[in-house]
């Protein structure tokens, strides 16, 4: 990437593209189920199936581009949607990706993302990943003042164009989720600025090839604010750091909280931009490279799950049980911590077509063999649910199926992507089958 071609601004020179409503609504969801219901798609995928609207990225991922300078390195993380297809369409549109391990990496050469656009993060790197990352000249962010002086011993062996960044934490504090938050005293992740300011700068000084810094404090449960101090934080050690340093780049890790319930209303990118470039005016300079790593703001509204109600089972308590195909093997965070973690539910009929009746209240279980396998325990659904209806889990599509669990080996469902509400559909990725699972435990 050319960092010097042009002065940055905020925002493409383009007009922005317009701006698209924050979710899916579940009248929209039950029109792709039921032309996928006509078509057949549903025939192959079983009894769950991933659902993934193509064009809604597409304008999402032009909205990212528009709001920050065309110099930024976009690296959109793999972990929270690593759907190669996804993947591919993502680089096509002219960004970068994040990966955290070996798997990723790899992921992201299928994907066919030119090296200078991926960006490297793990706490745990191996010798070999280093030297391989090295190599191969994709971008890396040390986590520690160890994994740094590991580099730079491998350095001394590799021929390397690779960017180097250490990762620092401002300890800016909790947001409303305990387990995202990491930028707490103590995180595993990171260099505390507080407790290392000096040595930091001292390696900025000895290292002429670690150009970069890394900030992440967490998306999910961020507010506004904490983002904005996190990373201000860091920002004015940065400047310090240039003032001895030849230090370019600026690696805003972590992404933008999503929406999950129509009372959210998180900060988009645009108003992220002009926040940022308010707080932090030298980031958008043209002598520096900013790089992001969003992930849930940019796929979790794309994304829905669709799965068949087995059985409706009633209990003395007057809460009867929906019992479907998919729980804490895809919703793994909102079955282990249903307070932090949200997912609207719909219910359509076998036709696809949504139920409006009157609501009671209805616990929703998944088919795992263990008690707490609930993707919801006290919702409120329309009273005429019966067997063979699907339950439409709304914003679906980050961190959810990239958190499978094999757990009960089940099959790992379909994803079909679509573009325009249903007018063209295609398989992304098809359902696990057995011989599958099988060779996964040979």
């Amino acid at each position: 990437m050319n960092q010097t071609s042009q002065t940055a601004s905020i925002g493409a020179s383009e007009p922005p593209p317009p701006v698209h409503a924050e979710r899916l609504t579940a009248y929209e969801m039950s029109e792709v189920l039921s032309r996928a219901l006509r078509e057949g798609i549903l025939a192959q995928t079983g009894e769950t199936a991933v659902f993934y609207d193509l064009t809604r990225l597409d304008s999402t991922l032009a909205l990212l581009k528009s709001a920050f300078p065309q110099t930024a390195l976009n690296a959109l993380a793999v972990k929270s949607n690593p759907t190669i297809e996804i993947l591919k369409r993502i680089r096509s549109a002219g960004h970068g990706c994040e990966v955290a391990s070996s798997g990723e990496l790899r992921l992201a050469e299928v994907a066919g993302f030119p090296v200078g656009a991926i960006v490297f993060d793990s706490p745990a790197k191996t010798n070999a990943e280093i030297e391989h990352a090295l190599k191969m000249g994709v971008a890396l962010n040390a986590n520690s003042l160890s994994e740094l002086r590991r580099i730079a011993t491998l350095r001394n062996s590799v021929v390397s164009q690779s960017r180097v960044g250490i990762r620092i934490n401002p300890e800016t504090g909790i947001g409303a989720i305990e387990t995202t938050s990491v930028a707490v005293r103590h995180s595993k992740f990171g260099v505390s600025l507080s407790a290392c300011r000096e040595a930091l700068l001292r390696a900025l000084s000895e290292y002429e090839w670690l150009i970069g810094i890394h900030v992440h404090i967490g998306s999910q449960g961020m507010s506004r604010e904490q983002l904005l101090d996190g990373i201000g934080a860091v920002y004015d050690f940065f400047l310090q750091a240039r003032a001895t340093a030849a230090v370019n780049v600026f690696n805003i890790g972590g992404g933008l909280p999503a929406s999950y319930r129509d009372t959210d209303h998180p900060i988009r990118f645009n108003e992220y931009a002009c926040a940022l470039h308010s707080r932090c005016p030298e980031l958008f300079s043209s002598d520096v490279l900013l790089v992001t790593e969003f992930g849930r703001a940019v796929h979790a509204s794309c994304g829905w799950v669709a799965s068949k109600v087995e059985y409706v089972v009633e209990y003395d308590d007057g809460i009867p049980t929906l019992f479907i195909h998919v729980g804490a093997d895809m919703f793994l965070r909102k079955a282990y911590r249903p307070a932090d973690w949200h997912h609207d539910i719909s219910v359509c009929d076998p036709s696809g077509r949504l139920r409006t009746a009157q609501k009671r209240t209805f616990r929703v279980a998944g088919p795992l063999c263990f008690a707490g396998d609930y993707l919801d325990q006290n919702v409120s659904l329309p009273q005429d649910v019966q067997e063979g209806d699907y339950v439409i889990i709304h914003d679906a599509g980050a961190y959810t199926f990239s958190m499978w669990s094999v757990y009960n080996s089940r099959q790992f469902p379909a994803i079909v992507g679509y573009e325009e509400l249903g007018a063209r559909f295609q398989y992304l990725r098809k359902r696990q089958t057995l011989d599958d699972i099988v060779a996964f435990w040979s």
